[in-house]
């Protein structure tokens, strides 16, 4: 019997560190290869990719996929974003059409990378802006990216239990 408990001790003392804590990542990764219902992102070898090669090549390896719904689609669903960023000030509006250019752009290269780094809504009341991202890395480099391009106050406030991020920028 000893032994027994013994074992348990090690193996729990084996055991990692969850990697991450947000709770729209399934603990244990999902099993199997897989294809988002709505937004068709592929899961295969633990990674998340849009590359249509990818797909084409998982599809006839594996046959059929399983049909799932991704953290991104399943947050967006939701409207739980893991991030806000805030752009504000008179340049904003001298600067409008620039700025939401590269967060487009951003998010578009971004995208490449990480499929689930997705902005979910943009919207625009006089001299603010904000965004609102699935993912807090990607409202991180949208407040970076237009702070080294146009300068101006840059403030990042993390939550102490949750994967989200607000960003602040002004100018």
């Amino acid at each position: 019997m000893a032994r027994v408990s013994h074992k348990i001790a090690v193996e729990e003392k084996g055991q990692r560190t969850a990697r991450s804590t947000d709770v729209y990542l399934p603990k244990g990764g999902v099993k199997e290869a897989a294809l988002c219902r709505k937004c068709n992102a592929l899961y295969r070898n633990k990674r998340w990719s849009v590359d249509e090669g990818e797909l084409k090549k998982a599809k006839s390896e594996e046959g059929s996929l399983n049909a799932v719904v991704c953290p991104a689609c399943q947050r967006m669903a939701d409207n739980n974003p893991a991030g806000i960023v805030t752009f504000a000030g008179d340049y904003l509006l001298a600067h409008e059409d620039d700025i939401l250019n590269t967060i487009r752009n951003i998010e578009t290269k971004s995208r490449v990378k990480n499929p689930l780094g997705r902005i979910m809504e943009i919207s625009q009341d006089k001299n603010v802006l904000t965004v609102s991202t699935t993912e807090d890395k990607l409202a991180q480099k949208l407040g970076r990216e237009i702070y080294k391009a146009h300068r101006g106050e840059l403030h990042y406030r993390w939550s102490h239990d949750d994967n989200f991020v607000r960003v602040s920028w002004n100018r």
